[in-house]
């Protein structure tokens, strides 16, 4: 979307006797603001805003052209609002002008998800079908071999993971540690794979004695011989 912004500055001087000569303006100049999600991946509908107005809007390219006017020098301070899930800069965005024959001057800009994804690769030695949680929450279960793949969808950026292997169920109180957690997984300004390594000892089950009981009673004396 192109928009033309009022001119600048026109300079207007006085030549001669009584004669008047309007200073010709500068030709128009045309900017293109370019703006991603992340690296190589443009993004559509971020708003470009100059004195509280929306002059333009990024299309499937991400990209938003611009006609300015004014002399050399000059300088535009614009703002890009992005869409909803996606964070603004929170510097607004200089733009000088500088006529450079042949060339478009671009201005990248950078709106990061709000949301992320994470995936996370468990593998339990001796933890097999173990429930994995989040927040409380079954988001998977370790197979035969005690490996699992669990997929974290809109997490927030710059928030910590914790998973959980749960040993709560029957037949699992065999196991330690109980119910060990991951490190904490940082996501950070974009998607992140992480490994979540855990290896149980089996403790062996208590062995019970059994005795026979004592006999309790008369007890019989010992008789003479011949009585």
């Amino acid at each position: 979307m192109r928009f033309l912004l009022p001119l600048l500055g026109v300079v207007a001087g006085s030549i001669g006797c009584g004669d008047s000569l309007a200073v010709k303006p500068k030709p128009a100049l045309e900017v293109v603001v370019k703006v991603t999600s992340d690296p190589t991946k443009p993004l559509e509908g971020a708003k470009v805003v100059y004195a509280g107005k929306t002059i333009a809007t990024t299309d499937d390219t991400g990209q938003a052209k611009l006609t300015l006017n004014g002399n050399d020098g000059d300088s535009y301070e614009v703002t890009i609002k992005c869409p909803t899930g996606f964070q603004s800069p929170t510097k607004s965005t200089v733009i000088p002008l500088r006529r450079l024959e042949g060339s478009t001057p671009e201005y990248d800009v950078t709106c990061p998800p709000t949301t992320r994804t994470a995936v996370v690769a468990v593998r339990a030695e001796n933890g097999a079908f173990l429930p994995i949680k989040h927040l409380g929450r079954v988001v998977g279960r370790t197979d035969g071999a005690g490996a699992a793949t669990v997929l974290l969808k809109d997490v927030e950026a710059d928030t910590p993971i914790e998973l959980v292997l749960d040993t709560t169920e029957k037949g699992m109180e065999v196991l330690r540690p109980q119910n060990p957690s991951s490190p904490a997984f940082l996501l950070k300004r974009g998607d992140e794979v992480f490994t979540f390594d855990q290896k149980f000892q089996i403790e062996a089950p208590k062995v019970k004695v059994w005795y026979a009981p004592k006999k309790t009673g008369p007890i019989a004396l010992p008789t003479k011989p011949g009585m």
